[in-house]
Formats: C-alpha cells, structure tokens, sequence
C-alpha cells in the first residue's frame, strides 16, 4: 500500500507510521517466539538428562547438541553433549531413550582445539578448569562444525559481563589463599560422574571422595594424603594430591601444625611411620586393579533396593539364604547383621520369582551403568 502512495499524498506519513508500529510488534512476535522455542528446548533438555536440574536459569540460551563418540584406550564410547551459552553438559545415553550426566562443564576458561591422534580421525578436545575430554566426530565437517560453535560460543560468553568473569576469578583466588582456613563449598556427589584429577570413572569399585581442603570429588588414588587443617583445628583431614601439595608448601611438615604441646599432637608426633605409610603411592597398574575399601552401613538404612535373595558361589552349587542391600551403587552382603564382602564378584542369584529377580537386575543395571 505505502509502494503506491505518493510521497505528497496525506495518507503517506500516517502510513508510514504505521508501518513502523508493525514493523515492532513483529519483531517483538519473533523474539517471543525465539524466546519460547529456547525455554521449550531447555525443558526438554532438562526431562531427558537425568541427574541435571535447574538447568532454566535467566539468560541460559540452547546453542547445539549432538552425539560424539568418547577416545579411550580400550574402546570407544558414544557421549551427548547439549551446549549452551553459558555451560556444556556431558552425558551418555541411556537404554530408555534419555541421557545421564557425567559433567557439567562451565564454558569460562575452557579450551577446544583439534589434537592430531594416532588412529584416531576427526579428534577434538575439550579442556575445562577441572577435566579435559577427547572427543571423535563421524565426519571432518561434523568436527569442523562442533569446533566453531563451541570456540564461538566460549568467546561470546568470556566477552560477557566482565563483572561476573572477575568476581568468579577473585573469589577462586580467595577460596584458594584460603585453602585450609575455611570449610570449602562441597561438589555435590550427583554432579560428578569422574575423577576431578584424574578423569577416571567411578564405578561400584572406584568411589568417590570428596577432598576437605578444595571440596572437589576425587578417587581413591588421588586422596591417599591426609593434612591437619585449620577449620577443623587441626584435625587431620583427606585432602586430594593438588591440595596436599600446596599446603606442604606453606606450611611444612605436617606434624608441625601448633606450638602447645597437646595430647592430640603428641600422639600425631610420635607415629611417624604412619604418616610415611600415607605418603606411599602405589603404581598405577596396580591402583587401577585394587579395589576401594566399603564404607560399613547398617542393614536397617534405606537404600534404592533391599530384601532377600540365595546366593550361590560359582563353583558351588547350594544355595545360601542372605540379606541384600544396594545403596550407592554397591551392592552389601548381610548375615548376622554383619557387612560381609569378599574380594570375588563371581555369584550367581536365585530370587523368590521371576518378578523380583527382574527387580533386582534393572537395579543393578542401573547402578552399574556410568
């Protein structure tokens, strides 16, 4: 209509305002849209991850998502990543059609490049603050595409607000000048899926242990060392290698810890063969092999399954009447009200029915499936 109007005609400035007044409500419209199509995704990223929740958060914007396949040394394994303006979450898939969170990666400070690997094609690395992933893409373009999207996505987000980049970099800076003085912010168990040191996965035999000094979850392996800390006056604490490290570095032996002779301290000082007992690491062939020592829990405690089961030992064939408890993704052994465990995971069930045995093998898969 405004194409043929004259531009001397009256009607022409009315519609041309007019033209503009509509002009906003449909950009207004779109980005309505926009904004719902985001929120819908975010919903549906959020039901289909387990362990991930308040994943809507105010400015959280849905950027890509897509399978890559995870390189290790003995085979490889598929790994979903949703990427978001802010945060890349790093889950597998799981039978059901949904996916399960093993990291939650913050996009400040992260690194991607494109590492040239033996036998390995299409290869991108992933570096955060707390892990680094090696990812395999199917094609030289998939790789290519994820690369500048997510080195994109990590520059726009460190172009963000400088006040929220600065306030996480000084109060990292004093939770570490504080290292030891003041009781750290725990990661929540649910959250981590591997070592935060190592990058191992935990599993029913590898647990998880949360390291006192920086409150990171960390493996057996990397939390042999135990360091008197100062917010727990001096109580001797398990502390993750890093940690052990930087507090041996200002404040010396470990015994020295007070100048007031107490009973506590005299104790600590004259075992010192203990103390060299913690400081010894062993290899890593035979720390990947052994197994993580159980936590002793009561048979009356809930966990996400519990009853009776016969068990029958592989080379016998009787069958043992004894009470199960799977709790934390382990399975404990009851007799006698007593925890009982061997270092042999070569067992054969019997339940009561088909039922119960179909129970009991979902709950073991479950527990079981990283």
């Amino acid at each position: 209509y405004l194409n043929n109007l004259s531009p001397d005609s009256k009607e022409y400035e009315d519609t041309l305002a007019a033209l503009v007044v509509v002009s906003d409500i449909a950009d207004q419209a779109n980005d309505s849209l926009k904004h719902g199509e985001n929120l819908l995704h975010l919903v549906n990223i959020e039901y289909s991850v387990g362990g991930q929740r308040d994943l809507l958060q105010p400015g959280r914007v849905f950027v890509k998502e897509g399978t890559l396949m995870k390189v290790s040394r003995k085979c490889r394994q598929p790994r979903h990543l949703f990427l978001m303006n802010d945060v890349l979450l790093y889950t597998y898939p799981q039978q059901d059609g949904k996916y399960r969170l093993k990291n939650s990666l913050p996009l400040t400070g992260m690194k991607v490049s494109k590492p040239v690997i033996e036998n390995v094609q299409n290869a991108l690395r992933i570096e955060g603050a707390d892990i680094a992933i090696t990812l395999a893409a199917s094609s030289c373009s998939e790789r290519e595409d994820w690369f500048h999207t997510l080195s994109r996505t990590v520059s726009d987000h460190a172009r963000g607000p400088a006040t929220f980049s600065s306030c996480s970099g000084e109060a990292r800076e004093r939770l570490w000048l504080s290292l030891g003085e003041k009781a750290p912010t725990l990661v929540p168990v649910s959250h981590v899926m591997m070592c935060m040191n190592c990058t191992s996965d935990f599993s029913l035999t590898l647990r998880r242990h949360h390291c006192h000094a920086c409150g990171r979850i960390v493996c057996r392996s990397c939390s042999r060392n135990r360091y008197p800390l100062k917010y727990l006056k001096d109580h001797m604490a398990k502390v993750c290698d890093h940690c052990y490290s930087e507090l041996k570095k200002r404040g010396g032996n470990v015994s020295g810890t007070s100048g007031t002779d107490s009973p506590r301290s005299n104790r600590r000082s004259i075992r010192p063969l203990s103390a060299v007992f913690q400081n010894i690491h062993p290899p890593s062939l035979w720390r990947r092999k052994g197994t993580a020592s159980l936590t002793q829990v009561g048979v009356s405690e809930e966990g996400s399954m519990s009853g009776t089961l016969q068990r029958s030992k592989r080379s016998k064939r009787n069958w043992k009447r004894l009470w199960f408890l799977l709790k934390d993704k382990v399975l404990y052994t009851y007799q006698a009200r007593e925890l009982y465990h061997k270092k042999t995971l070569y067992y054969t069930f019997k339940a009561e029915d088909n039922h119960t045995a179909k129970r009991w093998v979902n709950a073991m898969e479950e527990a079981t499936v990283l």
